[in-house]
């Protein structure tokens, strides 16, 4: 079935990233999770994780995954990695994923793999935060 490659900040770690995680079990025989930078979420997200980048690699090789540091939008590590399978969560449905990552479509096809969308309803750290701040 090949390798599964799915890209996150993990900062609140919680359940929706662990159904994430299991739902990218099915998809193929590995799973290699990129954890972005310190410096990429500020970027992105315009705001400083809670948990900084070594301890949300720690956290996710604690769940028994390999984690590579993302510090970029991500094609770098997709390339790097090569997996038969890209999976995201469906919040992505109908936005520029492709461009948020730094590639094309045609570069995406030529790499010859799959972008598998992961059905997530059941927590976002947004929600966690917006919990927090009430």
């Amino acid at each position: 079935m090949g390798t599964v490659l799915t890209i996150g900040t993990f900062d609140i770690l919680h359940a929706g990233h662990a159904y994430l995680l299991r739902s990218c079990e099915r998809l193929g025989d590995r799973v290699e999770v990129g954890v972005n930078s310190d410096r990429f979420v500020q970027a992105y997200k315009g705001r400083t994780p809670l948990f900084d980048q070594d301890e949300r690699l720690a956290m996710i090789r604690a769940l028994g995954y390999p984690a590579h540091l993302n510090d970029g939008p991500g094609w770098e590590l997709i390339e790097r990695i090569a997996p038969d399978v890209l999976a995201i969560g469906d919040d992505w449905l109908g936005r520029d994923y492709l461009g948020q990552i730094g590639t094309t479509a045609d570069a995406f096809r030529a790499a010859r793999m799959v972008l598998a969308y992961i059905p997530n309803r059941i927590l976002s750290t947004t929600e966690i935060l917006e919990r927090v701040r009430a």
